[in-house]
């Protein structure tokens, strides 16, 4: 098997040659210091993850995240943030604040690097390859991000249910803080953008007001393709 190509992004420390270390032992890895240059990194060489160590640059990282997301969408990308935690947005796969472990970035780059060859999901009019990270609507393939895949497969795997947001926020991020859910409707917006003709009257992703969602595929609904191809860039 092919070792994963990982980039990091952050300025070198005392207290980084272990964490540094460790990701040179499991993947071939590539350091940048600055944002800018990370950024050029990503869209030059193909990674399957990227590290973006924010707190180290002494920075909130977010607008680096975001034109990170929008070089490379279907990259595992992972946000060291410098926090406060309560208040931390990103578009990131993961967020991790410090203090934490060598370990527990390795098992969160582990997490986000697994894939389930080729597992195919079938949903309405709606298919997910779940390996790919790509999800067929109206015979068009459109490339997701690893936190969008898991979405679309836990609705997938529950048609028709009602998802609480602790559900979604469990299953997809692994958290069961419910302090700020905006990650989550952010990410719903996304989905919404994709599968509904009229995101702003959802018919597939609907809202259930006080609890959370639900995916509705009863009908004949089929998308629009100039919904598509008006679709803003992932």
């Amino acid at each position: 098997m092919d070792v994963a190509r990982v980039l990091f992004i952050g300025r070198i420390q005392l207290n980084q040659p272990t964490l540094i270390s460790a990701l040179e032992k499991r993947y071939a890895l590539t350091v940048a210091g600055s944002g800018k240059l990370g950024v050029e990194r990503a869209a030059q060489h193909t990674f399957q993850a990227i590290v973006l160590d924010a707190a180290s640059m002494r920075t909130p990282g977010d607008r680096v995240c975001r034109e990170l997301r929008g070089k490379v969408p279907g990259t595992a990308l992972i946000h060291i943030h410098p926090g406060p935690k309560e208040t931390a947005q990103s578009i990131a796969d993961a967020l991790l604040f410090h203090p934490f472990s060598t370990r527990k970035l390795l098992n969160t780059l582990e997490r986000l690097l697994q894939t389930k060859d080729d597992e195919l999901i079938t949903c309405g009019p709606f298919l997910v390859n779940l390996g790919r990270r790509v999800l067929t609507v109206n015979g068009q393939d459109i490339q997701l991000t690893p936190k969008q895949t898991l979405l679309v497969e836990t609705f997938f795997r529950n048609p028709g249910t009602t998802l609480d947001r602790a559900t979604l926020m469990e299953k997809v991020w692994q958290t069961d803080y419910l302090g700020d859910t905006r990650t989550l409707d952010v990410h719903i917006r996304w989905i919404r953008q994709i599968l509904e003709v009229d995101p702003s009257k959802p018919r597939y992703i609907r809202t259930v007001r006080g609890v959370g969602y639900r995916l509705e595929t009863s009908g004949d609904m089929q998308p629009a393709p100039e919904m598509l191809e008006a679709m803003p860039a992932l």
